[in-house]
Order: structure tokens, then C-alpha cells, then sequence
């Protein structure tokens, strides 16, 4: 039976933080598939105001969420710097594999370990937000990417 090496210290992951109107939020590098510049939005047939319409990629037409609009905050002004980041679907499902969300930047890639979290409780939380923490003095969200993924798929 073979063992795995002993790695010193805490174990990093490589993580993006991804810009949004007024904080940032954090992903596994892994669960972000591509940032692509922004573009023509198709329309959909959502009844949600969150779902801003649909964006071709490599082929695959995806769902763009608002994500501060998700959590009941106000819509960002217009940036000429946003961006969408296309997310893996963590449901594995055929009708939804990827979905964007309207970033207001280009992410900063950063190496975290669990030590380095900080829970933040004055912060108020969204529904859809998982936690929210302090990585390097910056309160970051950690979505809740199944409840998104569920709350998308009800709604398209």
C-alpha cells in the first residue's frame, strides 16, 4: 500500500476572487470553467429579473445571473471592465452543465488555506451566500453554488 507524502503546513487551494458591485467573492479555481470579456446578452424566457439573458460559449448557450440581484441587493451600474465567469455546474446536470455570472473585473488569483478564513458576523449574509469571511482583511462571499445551480434550474 502506498503513502501519500507528507506536506508541511496547511494545504492551499488555488482559489479566484471574483469582483462584484460592493465585495468579493470566492471560488475554487476548479469551479470557474473561463472569464470571458462581456458581451451581447441573448434573451431568455426567465421571469426572474436576475437572470439577465443568455451568453454563447464554446458552443453551449448559458444562463447569466446577477448575482447581487440573486441575494436581493440592487443591480451593478454599468462597468466597462465587467466580465462573466462561466461555472461549472456541481448538479452534474444535462440542461444546466455551465452558467455564468456578471463579475465587475478581472479576479485576482489567490492561494488559501482554511487557517486564513476568517468568519465575519456584522457582514449581512445573503440566501444564497454560504459564508462570509475575511481573507486578508477582505470580506469575501462564499456562494452557495447548489442552491443557485437549484434555484436556476427551477426557474428556466
Amino acid at each position: 500500500m502506498s503513502q501519500l507524502p507528507k506536506t508541511e503546513g496547511p494545504v492551499q487551494i488555488n482559489c479566484l476572487m471574483l469582483p462584484l458591485k460592493d465585495r468579493n467573492m470566492l471560488l475554487p479555481n476548479v469551479t470557474v470553467a473561463e472569464i470571458v470579456p462581456f458581451s451581447h446578452l441573448l434573451t431568455t424566457n426567465s421571469n426572474v429579473d436576475w437572470v439577465l439573458g443568455r451568453v454563447d460559449w464554446r458552443g453551449v448557450t448559458v444562463p447569466v445571473v446577477c448575482y447581487e440581484m440573486l441575494n436581493k441587493q440592487g443591480a451593478p451600474a454599468p462597468n466597462p471592465n465587467a466580465r462573466f465567469a462561466i461555472i461549472n455546474g456541481v448538479g452534474a446536470h444535462a440542461r444546466m452543465p455551465f452558467y455564468a455570472v456578471l463579475i465587475q473585473g478581472i479576479p485576482k488569483l489567490v492561494q488559501v488555506a482554511e487557517n486564513a478564513l476568517q468568519e465575519v458576523d456584522a457582514m449581512n449574509m445573503g440566501e444564497y451566500d454560504a459564508r462570509v469571511v475575511t481573507l486578508e482583511q477582505t470580506p469575501v462571499v462564499i456562494p452557495d453554488l447548489d442552491h443557485i445551480e437549484q434555484t436556476l434550474l427551477n426557474c428556466t
